[in-house]
């Protein structure tokens, strides 16, 4: 709310009132410009270019001196101000100082920069659009150029962009209400622009992009066509990203750089070779085939070559009647499970940044160890009731870890397509169901000897001969503790010697740390 009115009877003058002062400084502004009293306005404009430019904080400059020198330029430029300050100093200039520096810098220089007070402001950006392009392994591995059609909001052209007539590019409407002896100002977005300030044409564009799938493109990758988003007169355009997924494969299966296939083969294609056809992503025949007297053994019982690098889980080795006391204990846990146990290795006790090389179970609780693999074995003493799960040797694990392989028949490298990763074979041995005596006895003729050789006889006395079956395990676990709890006797496998009866959390391991 504004007050009008004639000012006080007497006629006081206020701040700037026509009344000079003989001790104000009327030369500190042509000072800090580096100019005459008496320059005129070119060369008053051409000081403030140079010193501005030097001062600059962007430039590395001093952001005071970068203001003291805004300052000066903003008064000594505009005539009016200028014959106040000439007048009366900085005394005589109107109330509440001038513009921000930043604002009178964009307007002598132009727009751009990083924004803030004392530099340059930053242009908006209209939103960025994200689109999900589906893509299969095929495209993937050889390339393929996309044509996608976009539909986008530009500024139309012919109409131009023009100053509102309605609020003459201010975007505000000022309606003034006289109440008496007062004066009301009262202000309001104006309609006709939005309180934009500016009238221009929107219409809507269609175009489209030729999005360029590289070879060997990750699931994920995005491909950015820039400024090509919605446009505005006050903004500039975002941009459009198209974000590459890719979709899952009949055959194949891919890991980085890698393929995997999954094929069945027979005892005898185990043992005695195999040779089997397939159409590569690019059409290629490949026909592919074991070296003469390769034997191809089964795949190492819970490796899962398909699993995420952060699915990987430890291998332990276990060492019987065992302990490293030298070996300080890092966290324990009061529980002998070890599932649960080696569970924690991988994640509670990595998340707080132990790393566990071993740890050592006896009878009632567990003690986690940070250390090397070696200094474990190096302290290893024998302790009868302890059991040492230490982690496995990395070149075992490799030897464990080799699979079947086509070398360079992966996919190509993202950027580097000239280089190939690998085509893994998932094998599964199929075994036949049985065999005759005499096949078993023909076969035997032509393997190894066997590993185990009874030496007791079934006609021996006292010997009792059995003869194996297939059960189920889970199955069995399930009904023994069903029968004996029917028997009448309590079955909890949480029970401990103490029988503390306290409450136990769901599944974990509670490690304290020491």
């Amino acid at each position: 709310m504004f007050f009008g009115g004639g000012g006080f009877p007497g006629g006081f003058p206020g701040k700037g009132g026509g009344r000079g002062s003989k001790n104000a400084d009327t030369t500190k502004f042509y000072k800090t410009l580096e100019v005459e009293k008496n320059a005129n306005e070119a060369d008053i404009k051409k000081a403030y270019r140079k010193l501005a430019v030097k001062h600059h904080p962007d430039k590395g400059g001093d952001p005071e001196k970068f203001k003291e020198v805004t300052r000066a330029y903003e008064v000594l430029s505009d005539p009016e101000k200028r014959a106040k300050y000439d007048r009366n100093g900085e005394e005589g200039l109107e109330e509440g100082g001038g513009g921000d520096a930043g604002d009178i810098f964009e307007q002598f220089f132009g727009g751009g920069g990083r924004g803030g007070r004392g530099a340059p402001r930053k242009r908006q950006k209209t939103k960025d659009v994200v689109q999900n392009l589906k893509v299969t392994l095929e495209q993937m591995y050889t390339g393929q150029t996309k044509k996608m059609a976009i539909t986008r909001q530009t500024v139309d052209k012919k109409k131009g962009v023009q100053e509102c007539r309605h609020c003459d590019g201010r975007g505000v409407k000022i309606e003034v209400v006289r109440m008496g002896p007062m004066i009301q100002q009262m202000q309001s977005a104006c309609g006709a622009c939005g309180g934009q300030g500016k009238s221009f044409g929107m219409k809507q564009e269609r175009e489209v992009l030729e999005v360029h799938i590289q070879k060997g493109s990750p699931d994920g990758n995005k491909v950015t066509f820039r400024e090509m988003a919605d446009e505005h007169p006050d903004a500039d355009a975002g941009d459009v990203h198209f974000v590459i997924k890719q979709q899952e494969h009949a055959v194949f299966k891919r890991k980085g750089a890698d393929l995997f296939i999954e094929r069945n083969i027979t005892l005898v294609e185990a043992l005695c070779g195999f040779e089997m056809e397939l159409t590569h992503l690019d059409g290629r025949k490949l026909l592919i085939k074991t070296t003469p007297g390769e034997i191809v053994k089964p795949m190492v019982q819970g490796f899962d070559p398909l699993a995420k690098d952060d699915e990987s889980k430890t291998e332990w080795e276990v060492i019987e009647d065992s302990d490293c006391p030298s070996v300080d204990n890092v966290a324990q846990a009061d529980t002998t499970d070890i599932d649960t146990l080696k569970k924690a290795c991988d994640s509670q006790l990595k998340k707080k940044g132990i790393d566990v090389g071993c740890f050592v179970v006896d009878g009632q609780r567990a003690y986690f160890k940070q250390c090397s693999r070696s200094e474990a074995i190096a302290a290893k003493k024998t302790r009868r009731g302890c059991t040492m799960y230490v982690v496995s040797d990395p070149d075992k694990l490799k030897s464990f870890r080799l699979m079947k392989a086509v070398k360079d028949e992966g996919m190509p490298t993202y950027k580097n397509p000239f280089v190939h990763g690998n085509l893994f074979l998932i094998l599964t041995i199929e075994f036949p169901d049985s065999l005759s005596v005499e096949n078993q006895t023909a076969i035997s003729t032509l393997l190894p000897p066997a590993l185990n050789a009874a030496k007791w006889s079934e006609s021996d006395e006292g010997v009792e001969v059995h003869t194996v079956s297939d059960i189920d395990p889970v199955q069995s676990f399930n009904s023994n503790k069903v029968n004996m709890t029917a028997g009448g006797e309590a079955y909890d496998d949480d029970d401990e010697e103490d029988g503390g009866g306290g409450q136990r959390g769901p599944g974990g391991v509670n490690c304290a740390q020491q």
